[in-house]
């Protein structure tokens, strides 16, 4: 006994210090993750900047003296970092978290705040182009009422300008609005000029505004996207507990089915997670919904590399090799499989990346990282923990592997159906199915959000019961005349009410709803609103149907360069039956279709091949095996392959499966369709895998190769 305490003493040590290390230092890293406009409340709006002459040109110089306008402006509201970026050559970016006021700043960033001085006859006498830096001040008058006090550059042009203007009114306006038009009474001489305000607020707000500048350019707004702060910390507790119940899920099970190594494998995901938290960090990016998806789904996909290697393992103790033998030929024989699936994945999150839209680029960021550390901490990490405990001999029974089951699972995959017997009924039902969808497709169309059809989608938290018959009269009163869908409930207990208006929809109209509604049912009412001009949303459109494409087209090239073009050719029939199920199933539903449902799209096309390149590399290196001479021995093969990688495939997708059903039924509601298209993309990915993917490729072969032959 203390020979073997001797032997699991490393192994002890090092998991030890490390689980010291990461409970003892992730807290402080956690607190500095930086919380997205959509888990603060916030506000994103895309700006299309257009000169303010109607010839005028939109140039570099002007769209970064627009940028540093709107970021004085944002700075006067003492907002903590926001995120202002140029996109092409005519717009600007605008992502602002844990704002109180959000109506406010939006017209505080869009207001052109052109200060001008006019005589009686209308003429322009002196602008805000007139005054000094920072020139603008607080003042008080006789009364002691509050009034902004203009220094200009130069005090002789205002003393000519008083000069002529001796005894008459001189008109004050900002942005074509009169503020007030004192009568001139005496010549100015030093330069200063007071405008009267209607209070500290109206005169601190104007001081400001002066002091930022005026805009070099009109600002329209194309896309806006608001979060109100109650909603946001409902989301983020939803998606965290769904996280929580995932997790742990998953880790019961890896324990459970492969014992001491289901232990170094929660191990490796323990440390999976902290050094993503870390990455994080040192990116300061900001953790939003879609980025929590996306690694509570990295948690059920970083499980893969586990069960490849284990499963191998497993197969090498079957033809008898030693504990430490088998371990080392399974982890060297899986991480080819290993890197392959996971570059797959690779190659679609990159396209999401670059092509995809704003909103869900978090996501994508997230799972880019996530696939890059798990490649490391569950391979690498999982065979330094293994080599720990087989260095010395400190585990040496096969049953700490769950390997006292081998014989029976043996037994069991010669057990397991023909599959190529099935293949041309199930071949059959796919067509039959997909036609069927293609057909709905085609008479009903698709349920496009305002992501991709342009409008309004307005979500309202009341926080109360309410009946929606009440919303829908208030929001009839305001907007009579725009289409508008259903007004269904929404949110934890129903307490959310939302719709979508065919037409966007001006912030004031919105702004007087959520004023009703507050009145009807309280102060702790609030809005949030999805805004999509008819231009972008039909880019959106065109980069939407881009980034599939292009995904799909990478990963396929990827696999007929990795493995042989007939297996590329098998990818793509399989992609297309992966692609069409899920849009099929929504327009069957009709459930709507949003920036969300493409991030899944594209999560499917890297993830549904993962079971398809396993399956793939296992009938190359049998085939490696086998002299192959007839058609039977090729199905045979192709059936011994799928028996093999059968369990393999079982459980990956269970475990990416249990992280997607626990988004689905404890997530926020706007992953809500998201987890549904993922669970629809899961099931259609690990059955195409094994009825159409390979079974085309034996077609495929037989055809070219084995005829030939004959």
């Amino acid at each position: 006994m203390r020979n073997y305490s001797k032997r699991l003493l490393p192994f002890t040590i090092t998991v030890l210090f490390l689980l010291t290390f990461m409970f003892t230092t992730v807290s402080p890293i956690i607190g500095n993750l930086k919380l997205g406009l959509d888990l603060k409340g916030g506000f994103e709006i895309l700006y299309q900047v257009r000169p303010i002459d109607s010839g005028g040109k939109v140039t570099k110089g002007l769209l970064l003296a627009t940028e540093r306008t709107v970021e004085k402006r944002i700075n006067i509201s003492k907002v903590a970092e926001p995120d202002i970026t140029i996109e092409g050559t005519d717009r600007i970016r605008v992502k602002i978290a844990g704002v109180s006021d959000q109506t406010k700043l939006r017209e505080l960033i869009g207001q052109p705040a052109y200060l001008t001085f006019k005589d009686e006859r209308g003429r322009t006498v002196l602008d805000g182009h007139d005054l000094s830096p920072n020139g603008a001040g607080i003042g008080y008058d006789n009364l002691n009422r509050a009034e902004v006090i203009v220094t200009f550059k130069d005090p002789d042009k205002l003393k000519r300008v008083t000069e002529a203007n001796l005894d008459k009114p001189l008109s004050i306006l900002m942005d074509d609005k009169v503020v007030s038009s004192p009568i001139v009474q005496t010549v100015i001489n030093n330069g200063s000029s007071a405008i009267s305000s209607r209070g500290l607020n109206e005169a601190t707000e104007m001081k400001d505004l002066l002091n930022a500048g005026s805009l070099p350019a009109k600002l329209v707004e194309k896309q806006v996207s608001t979060v109100s702060p109650s909603l946001g910390e409902e989301a983020l507790q939803k998606t965290l507990f769904a996280g929580y119940l995932a997790s742990a899920a998953i880790l019961l099970f890896m324990l459970v089915v492969y014992r001491l190594a289901g232990l170094v494998a929660n191990l490796t995901i323990t440390g999976f997670a902290y050094i993503c938290f870390v990455f994080l960090d040192w990116m300061n990016a900001a953790l939003t919904l879609s980025g929590i998806a996306g690694f509570i789904l990295a948690i059920g996909m970083a499980v893969d590399a586990n069960i490849i290697t284990y499963e191998r393992i497993k197969e090498e103790l079957q033809d008898g090799k030693s504990l430490r033998s088998a371990c080392r030929n399974g982890a060297r024989a899986s991480f080819s499989t290993i890197a392959d699936a996971h570059l797959t994945t690779l190659i679609a999150a990159l396209v999401l990346m670059t092509i995809g839209t704003n909103s869900v680029k978090g996501f994508a960021v997230v799972l880019m990282m996530t696939i890059i550390v798990s490649l490391f901490t569950n391979v690498y990490g999982s065979r330094f923990l293994l080599w720990l405990l087989l260095r010395k001999d400190a585990v040496r029974s096969p049953l700490w592997f769950d390997a006292g089951r081998i014989r029976r699972s043996s037994n069991q995959t010669r057990r397991l159906p023909n599959f190529v017997k099935w293949s041309r009924r199930c071949l059959i039902v796919s067509a039959l199915v997909l036609a069927a969808g293609l057909v709905t497709i085609g008479s009903k169309g698709l349920n496009l959000g305002v992501d991709y059809q342009a409008g309004t989608r307005l979500e309202l938290y009341i926080g109360h019961p309410f009946e929606t018959n009440d919303i829908t009269k208030i929001l009839h009163e305001e907007i009579p005349s725009v289409g508008m869908k259903p007004v269904v409930k929404t949110g934890e207990k129903g307490m959310s009410a939302a719709t979508t208006f065919s037409k966007p929809i001006p912030l004031a109209k919105l702004d007087a709803i959520e004023g009703k509604v507050k009145q009807q049912y309280g102060q702790q009412a609030s809005k949030q609103e999805s805004t999509v001009d008819p231009v972008i949303a039909e880019e959106s459109v065109k980069k939407a149907v881009y980034a599939i494409l292009i995904a799909s087209g990478g990963v396929v090239l990827y696999t007929a360069i990795r493995f042989h073009y007939l297996y590329g050719i098998a990818c793509i029939v399989a992609l297309i039956h992966d692609i069409l199920l899920p849009v099929a199933l929504f327009s069957v539903f009709r459930l709507e279709v949003d920036l969300t449902f493409i991030a899944a799209m594209l999560t499917i096309v890297g993830y549904s091949l993962n079971d398809t390149i396993v399956i793939f590399d296992r009938i190359r290196r049998n085939m490696k095996k086998t002299a192959i001479s007839s058609a039977s021995e090729l199905e045979a093969l192709v059936n011994l392959s799928l028996r093999q990688t059968m369990r393999r495939s079982l459980y990956t997708v269970l475990t990416v499966f249990i992280s997607t059903a626990g988004l689905l039924l404890f997530g926020g509601e706007s992953i809500r369709l998201f987890s549904l298209a993922l669970l629809f993309g899961l099931i259609s990915g690990a059955y195409s895998s094994i009825f159409i993917a390979a079974q085309v490729w034996l077609m495929l072969y037989k055809r070219k190769y084995l005829f030939r032959k004959a």
